[in-house]
């Protein structure tokens, strides 16, 4: 085969999160979802996957211990879920900090040990940015993971994740240069909402005008759609994967249909970069395992991936009405919880987690509120 001809298969999956029923079905081994899932991953030359939390060995003190909804990462499930064949993880997310230095060393040494890549965090900030080149089906494919900048992210002597800093991009995508296919994994967005921000599409433009052939998103926890500029594919959000959703809070004032559903990414990659990408629709079981979506349901996550990616541009014109509406439902149900479970106590709990976006995030649902009752009159 010539060097032009060369191709492979990456399939990459969203937010993985080892926890509760979804971690004690893969211990037990009794799902079926994930052994059906779990062949046509591990049919892929690369598969690559998003790991939300850290998972610490034995009984690691939890050092954040604000954070919420509360991500106890079990390490007894790894091997199961790692019976798909992952070859990348990204671990560079918002909870991959909460056990702070030995979590995140425990997390590494456990995918290390195992064989599996790792990008997006590390002991130092050179270790988390750093790019990692893998070779399959003759093709040489780097990597590389980032998340906004925030309390969890490295610094040069300090453990953390990657922050989203172009420069660190740039960086790593130079590190990528002998690379046939350069992909970029970005834990970004607003979490519940449909639509990426304006913010991050004119980033994503930037990250492949600078020679990223695909930029894989997570976070959000739904759906978000695809674009394409130029020869660069931009996945947004390919929602939840593995995500027991009746853990903690997770679930409070959201669509659990939205929260159970997601895809699946299948790259075809060629010496030149993605000659094509296609969306494989992925529904939550009742433990939180991703299934392949097929039948009515399988349908319905493939037309909300259309909808949302010919949205895309509309959406962004109204992200904060939308994000915001979701935003607010969500805080008034988890305060009315805590209200009922723990008094004010809980109820100022939530509190602390009010983040300067958030008013953004208000202001934009109270705008959107007052255009819809003016267009009703």
């Amino acid at each position: 085969m010539s060097d032009g001809n060369r191709r492979g298969i990456l399939r990459a999956v969203g937010d993985v999160a080892l926890i509760a029923g979804a971690a004690q079905a893969l211990i037990e081994r009794r799902s079926a979802a994930w052994r059906e899932t779990a062949v046509v991953l591990s049919g892929a030359d690369i598969t690559f996957a998003n790991f939300e939390m850290a998972l610490p060995r034995g009984d690691r003190e939890r050092v954040a211990a604000d954070v919420s909804p509360d991500l106890v990462g079990v390490a007894a499930a790894l091997d199961s879920f790692l019976d798909a064949g992952i070859d990348v993880v990204a671990l560079a997310t918002n909870h991959i900090m909460d056990w702070g230095a030995e979590g995140l060393s425990d997390t590494l040494a456990q995918f290390r040990e195992r064989g599996v890549e790792t990008v997006g965090a590390g002991m130092t900030l050179d270790e988390a940015a750093r790019a990692v080149v893998i070779e399959r089906a003759g093709l040489r494919v780097g990597f590389a993971a980032f998340t906004p900048e925030q309390r969890w992210t490295a610094g040069p002597d300090s453990p953390g994740a990657a922050p989203l800093r172009f420069e660190l991009v740039k960086k790593a995508l130079d590190g990528m240069a002998d690379a046939d296919v350069r992909i970029i994994s970005l834990h970004w967005g607003l979490e519940m909402s449909s639509y990426p921000t304006p913010e991050d599409r004119q980033l994503a433009r930037r990250i492949a005008g600078t020679g990223a052939d695909l930029i894989l998103g997570h976070h959000p926890h739904v759906i978000q759609g695809v674009e394409r500029f130029g020869r660069t594919h931009v996945v947004y959000s390919m929602g939840n994967f593995i995500f027991d959703i009746n853990a903690g809070r997770v679930e409070h004032g959201f669509d659990p249909d939205d929260l159970r559903s997601g895809y699946m990414v299948e790259a075809e990659l060629g010496a030149s970069g993605v000659a094509e990408l296609r969306t494989v629709p992925v529904w939550l079981d009742d433990n939180g395992i991703g299934a392949i979506g097929a039948g009515e349901r399988g349908e319905r996550i493939t037309k909300r991936v259309r909808s949302c990616s010919e949205r895309i541009e509309e959406g962004s014109a109204g992200v904060w009405e939308h994000a915001g509406g979701t935003l607010v439902r969500h805080k008034l149900k988890c305060m009315r919880v805590s209200l009922r479970d723990g008094g004010l106590r809980l109820v100022f709990g939530e509190l602390r987690h009010v983040r300067l976006r958030h008013f953004k995030l208000l202001w934009g649902y109270i705008v959107g509120r007052l255009r819809s009752r003016r267009g009703a009159r």
